[in-house]
């Protein structure tokens, strides 16, 4: 069984490094966390992510994750999300959770807040933030148009990367442990 999961993991990862933003994924793994975990299991018709959150400055805290339409008129606006859950920051090494994407919306942006201190605000000198797509990001949102991408049939993956504010500038402190 531990052979079997190990391929699943090398073969999801093997799809992350695919130009396209969403590819289409293995079943999920164990030890994925989140509450709609079943959304990626085997047999999964629902479009959805498989996502690997990566870069924490530390492991302290939660995660936030939001889904919106990807259209300017939704992507961050306050209760614009189709879908927001919290999970823990694990203690070592990066987040994957199952992310639903619900509705037949053509395209679809993610974000991500490392809220380190558990106040569920977004803290821009402390937290750190990642969205779909991994633009640079600036002190200012991005478009959605760069974070917009369109659902995979079922099951995708996707693998974003966490920015944390350091001097004037927005940048990952490391890409994956």
């Amino acid at each position: 069984m531990k052979n079997r999961s190990l391929r699943m993991l090398v073969s999801a990862l093997a799809l992350l490094v695919l130009p396209a933003a969403v590819a289409q994924a293995a079943p999920a793994q164990s030890g994925m966390q989140g509450p709609y975990a079943a959304n990626c299991e085997a047999g999964a018709s629902a479009p959805a992510l498989l996502l690997t959150v990566t870069g924490f400055k530390d492991h302290v805290g939660q995660v936030r994750v939001k889904v919106f339409r990807g259209v300017e008129d939704d992507f961050l606006k306050s209760g614009k999300h189709l879908v927001k859950f919290d999970v823990p920051v694990p203690a070592s090494g990066d987040l994957t959770v199952c992310v639903p994407l619900p509705g037949k919306h053509p395209t679809y942006a993610v974000s991500i807040l490392h809220d380190r201190d558990l106040d569920g605000k977004t803290d821009l000198w402390s937290d750190g933030f990642g969205v779909s797509n991994n633009p640079k990001l600036k002190l200012a949102k991005p478009s959605a148009s760069q974070v917009a991408f369109k659902p995979p049939a079922s099951v995708g993956v996707m693998k974003i990367v966490l920015n944390y504010v350091s001097g004037l500038s927005v940048k990952p402190i490391r890409e994956a442990e």
